[in-house]
C-alpha cells in the first residue's frame, strides 16, 4: 500500500512538472497528438483498456478511461483547423489587419503633424515656449493625442486576438 501511494505521488509530482512545461512552452499540434498517443497506448498496455470501447461500467471501474475519454474529447474540441471555424479565423484575421492599419494611420498622421511646419494661425496658440520663436502648441499636442490613439489601436489590434485564441 504505501509503495503503490509513494508511487502516485511520484507520478503526480511528474505530471504536474510535465504540465507546467508545457505551459511555459507550447507544443505544435502535431507533437500534442503524438504524446497524446503515447500516453494512451501506455495507459491501454499498463491497465488492458481500449479507449474505444468506453461504458458506464468501464468508467467506474478503472479511472484511466475517464482521461482517456477527457483527452479525446479535448482533442476533437480544440481542432485548430475546420470548416466551421473559417469564418472565425477569417474574422479575426480582418480585424487585426484593420486595427492594425488604423493604428499605423494615425501614428503617421499624428508625427506628420508634429514634424511638418504651419502656419501660426493653424497652430492656434503656444502652451509652452523653448525659445522666443519656438514652443509647444496645441496642434502639437492634439499631434501627440493622435499618436496615442494610434498607438492604443495597433496594441488593441493583438490583444483583442489574443483573448479570442
Amino acid at each position: 500500500m504505501k509503495q503503490e501511494r509513494a508511487y502516485s505521488t511520484t507520478l503526480d509530482k511528474l505530471f504536474a512538472e510535465f504540465l507546467s512545461e508545457l505551459e511555459k512552452q507550447p507544443v505544435s499540434k502535431q507533437k500534442a497528438v503524438e504524446l497524446e498517443n503515447k500516453f494512451l497506448a501506455t495507459l491501454n498496455y499498463a491497465y488492458g483498456t481500449s479507449h474505444k470501447s468506453i461504458t458506464p461500467e468501464i468508467l467506474s471501474e478503472n479511472p484511466c478511461e475517464a482521461i482517456t475519454l477527457n483527452m479525446n474529447k479535448l482533442s476533437r474540441e480544440k481542432a485548430p483547423f475546420s470548416i466551421s471555424n473559417i469564418h472565425k479565423q477569417a474574422s479575426k484575421w480582418a480585424l487585426l489587419l484593420v486595427l492594425s492599419f488604423v493604428g499605423i494611420l494615425f501614428i503617421t498622421v499624428g508625427f506628420l503633424l508634429i514634424i511638418t511646419p504651419a502656419s501660426a494661425e493653424f497652430e492656434i496658440a503656444t502652451l509652452f515656449y523653448f525659445n522666443e520663436y519656438d514652443g509647444f502648441t496645441v496642434m502639437d499636442l492634439i499631434a501627440l493625442s493622435i499618436v496615442f490613439i494610434g498607438i492604443y489601436f495597433f496594441l488593441r489590434a493583438f490583444v483583442v486576438t489574443d483573448k479570442k485564441d
